[in-house]
C-alpha cells in the first residue's frame, strides 16, 4: 500500500491505483510535447509451413548497444568536399541470423553468440538474406528476413538470433581503417525459451523455415 496526502487528509491508495494515476498524470504532462526520447524495440515473427508464430519480443546484448554507441560518436569529416567513413563495414548492420536449440539458459547481456547453435558454431545459415530499411511517422524501422530452404536445417529451435559486426573502436577520423570492427559476426540480440519468449517447436523440414526480424526506432 501507499499513502499520498491529499487536501491535508492522508488517503491509502493500493499499488496497481497509484501505479494507473502516475501514468495519467505522465500522459497528460506529456501530450503534445516531443520529449526527445526515442525507445528502439524488436520484434521477430517465424514460418515454418502451415506454422506461424509472433510476434515475439527482441533482447538487445551488448554488442548491439555498442554499435549504437559507436555511431554516436562517429567523426564523419568533410575534406575538400568529399566525405569519408568506414564503407567497408557499418555500424549495427545485421548480416545473418542463427539458430539453435537451447531451452535452458536466459539471455545475458555479455552474451556473444548462440549456446547450442544447430549446425556447426556459429550455426547454419540461412539460405538467403534481406534487409529493408521503412521510414514510420515518428520514427523508422529495418527489417531483416532469413530463410533457410525446406531439408536445410532441422531439430527443435529454444533460441534464435541476430549476427552482425561488433564494434571494437569508435571512428576517430576520415581514414576507414582508424575503425576497428571484430573479424567475425557477433550476436547482437538474442530470442529464448528459457526467456520466455516463446515455445520450442520441432522443424518441419518439408517446408522451408523463415524468420523476419523487425527492429523499430521510434519516437516516445
Amino acid at each position: 500500500m501507499a499513502w499520498i496526502k491529499l487536501f491535508n487528509r492522508e488517503v491509502k491508495l493500493r499499488p496497481f491505483v497509484l501505479s494507473s494515476t502516475l501514468r495519467k498524470i505522465r500522459g497528460k504532462w506529456r501530450d503534445g510535447k516531443y520529449t526527445g526520447r526515442i525507445v528502439i524495440t524488436g520484434s521477430v515473427e517465424i514460418t515454418n509451413g502451415p506454422k506461424h508464430a509472433g510476434p515475439y519480443r527482441n533482447h538487445f546484448v551488448n554488442s548491439a548497444l555498442a554499435a549504437l554507441v559507436y555511431i554516436l560518436l562517429s567523426n564523419f569529416t568533410n575534406n575538400n568536399g568529399v566525405d569519408y567513413y568506414n564503407d567497408t563495414i557499418e555500424p549495427l548492420n545485421p548480416q545473418t541470423m542463427y539458430i539453435g536449440s537451447d531451452t535452458s539458459t536466459k539471455t545475458t547481456a555479455s552474451m556473444t553468440a548462440l549456446v547450442a547453435p544447430i549446425g556447426t558454431a556459429p550455426g547454419t545459415a540461412p539460405n538467403s538474406w534481406n534487409s529493408t530499411i521503412q521510414l514510420l511517422s515518428n520514427g523508422s524501422s529495418a527489417t531483416f528476413t532469413a530463410t533457410w530452404n525446406a531439408g536445410t536445417v532441422s531439430g527443435t529451435i529454444g533460441e534464435m538470433a541476430l549476427y552482425g559486426s561488433a564494434a571494437t573502436t569508435y571512428y576517430t577520423g576520415y581514414i576507414a581503417s582508424s575503425v576497428t570492427w571484430g573479424s567475425s559476426n557477433v550476436m547482437l540480440s538474442r530470442l529464448s525459451v528459457a526467456d520466455g519468449d516463446f515455445s520450442s517447436f520441432t522443424i518441419n523440414s518439408s517446408y522451408p523455415l523463415v524468420i523476419v526480424w523487425t527492429i523499430q526506432f521510434l519516437f516516445a
